[in-house]
């Protein structure tokens, strides 16, 4: 997925950094800031228990889907309602063929019709349509809590391959880009196969870390001014739905209200206090490692002396190809 700050060319420095740790895949895996979820993913690939959090709904539906989820889902209520055969296939067969377009708030406000062109009509209609039955089949108890958040990611992903955007939903393109041309369609999600008990929340990072258990606690704030609430409102727009209260949009890109999601992390007022605050909180963890970027809002001299107050601190730096002049740091600090 198109995001900005995903870990996933890090992913084997990361687990590096890891194993210098000595904590192996018996123990739990804290991501709190976990976006898409890339680094849960794959440190439950290697066995761990990952606890996933973030604070946006649509990061919330994938880190359901991705570190909950460690079986595909059957669909069994929902497929003896539709009549449909066993296996997933036929059920998204069903959903990629309705000829039925329901137009709603994304045909309304995010396509040509609308007079934007995050997505072509078609797409648009396709994503309310989508997202239409996704919700009326969870208010009439036809699919689980689980069942509800594979098919959200599933449609995200579809939104991801299809948007008119060169990499956030800060604004579209002025012409379409050819990806935005295909037709979006539902698609089966790959299911990361586990016996542990993984979980997502969506929570205040600084509360929910009052709450658990560390062995390895991966934290990877924010590092500047961008808000995620606002780079990704369509995918939180999509992830929310609006059946319940019509979304307030405004200006030329159609942007939603998110006062009520900014992130401390992201102000340089604030952000420093944010993390002492949660380092403090974080001293029962085995083992802590930062990720944080040398253009960041906080300066990486804070940073050292905020995780020196709970343990011994040791510098890891590398490189992260394609960004120029912008070196990834990692530190992690044994908890005293």
């Amino acid at each position: 997925m198109r995001y900005y700050g995903a870990k996933t060319k890090l992913l084997p420095f990361i687990e590096e950094v890891v194993k210098k740790t000595g904590v192996n895949s018996d123990s739990n895996f804290v991501d709190l800031f976990a976006g898409t979820s890339a680094v849960g993913r794959h440190f439950k690939k290697l066995g761990y228990t990952v606890i996933s959090n973030d604070t946006l709904e649509f990061s919330y539906a994938i880190a359901k889907t991705y570190i909950e989820l460690n079986k595909v889902p059957q669909f069994k209520k929902l497929k003896a309602h539709l009549k449909l055969r066993d296996g997933n296939e036929a059920l998204f067969g069903y959903m990629n063929k309705l000829k039925m377009r329901k137009q709603g708030f994304i045909f309304e406000n995010y396509s040509p019709n609308g007079g934007r062109q995050y997505f072509t009509d078609e797409n648009a209609l396709r994503i309310d349509t989508f997202r239409f039955l996704i919700e009326e089949w969870k208010y009439e108890k036809k699919i689980s809590e689980l069942e509800y958040y594979y098919l959200i990611t599933s449609l995200l992903r579809g939104v991801n391959l299809t948007s008119n955007v060169s990499g956030t939903y800060g604004a579209f393109l002025k012409t379409w880009d050819k990806r935005a041309l295909k037709p979006l369609e539902m698609e089966e999600v790959e299911i990361i196969p586990s016996k542990n008990k993984n979980k997502a929340y969506k929570r205040d990072a600084n509360e929910l870390i009052k709450e658990i258990h560390s062995d390895i606690l991966y934290l990877d704030p924010p590092y500047n001014s961008r808000q995620y609430a606002s780079n990704y409102f369509i995918l939180e727009l999509i992830a929310e739905g609006w059946f319940k209260e019509t979304p307030k949009i405004y200006g030329e890109t159609g942007m939603r209200e998110y006062n009520h999601q900014k992130s401390r992390y992201c102000l340089k007022s604030s952000a420093l206090n944010a993390l002492e605050d949660l380092i403090l909180n974080s001293s029962k963890a085995q083992f802590i490692i930062l990720s944080y970027n040398n253009e960041g809002v906080i300066s990486w001299a804070a940073i050292q002396q905020t995780l020196a107050q709970i343990g011994s601190v040791e510098i890891f730096t590398e490189n992260q190809k394609g960004i120029k002049g912008i070196d990834q740091m990692y530190s992690y600090t044994k908890a005293a």
